[in-house]
């Protein structure tokens, strides 16, 4: 497995561009016919992490590792992609940068918070149940977001 590292990087950078790309197309197209659509592409994107978590937590093979980290990518690359053209739908371009200022900060703040969990995970022998039980909080977070994300415009105007 010492392998795992190297190639989970690798796989992850180049799945994620795939993603980005992928998902700006897909968001762009969608959004056209559907006022929703960044929101959408945004929640696939975020419904490929979980299991990507989970694949992380009870895989035990190269092959669940590898899988985990195209999962991931794709995943993280497409919501990514679609993080500031969704706020756009939401905040005026007055207040744009003070608010992707304040969700870059929350992401930074529960990366954090996710770092210092999984330490304690590791120590306690549990990492694996840790990274599973992740995923339950990406599925909350993508029910919260299909649910509560509405946009009215695809580019919200003073």
């Amino acid at each position: 497995m010492s392998e795992a590292g190297p190639i989970s990087t690798i796989t992850i950078a180049l799945s994620c561009f795939i993603g980005v790309i992928s998902g700006g197309i897909l968001s762009d197209r969608w959004v056209q016919r559907n006022i929703r659509g960044r929101v959408y592409t945004g929640a696939i994107g975020l419904g490929m992490t979980i299991p990507a978590l989970l694949l992380l937590g009870f895989g035990h093979s190269f092959v669940s590792v590898i899988g985990a980290g195209l999962l991931f990518g794709i995943g993280f690359g497409i919501f990514d992609a679609n993080n500031m053209p969704i706020l756009c739908q939401f905040v005026s371009t007055k207040h744009r940068a003070t608010a992707y200022g304040i969700m870059n900060m929350t992401g930074v703040f529960a990366g954090a918070a996710v770092t210092e969990v999984l330490g304690k995970w590791t120590d306690g022998g549990n990492l694996g149940l840790g990274f599973a039980l992740l995923s339950v909080v990406v599925a909350v977070a993508l029910a919260l977001q299909i649910y509560f994300l509405r946009p009215t415009t695809d580019n919200m105007e003073d």
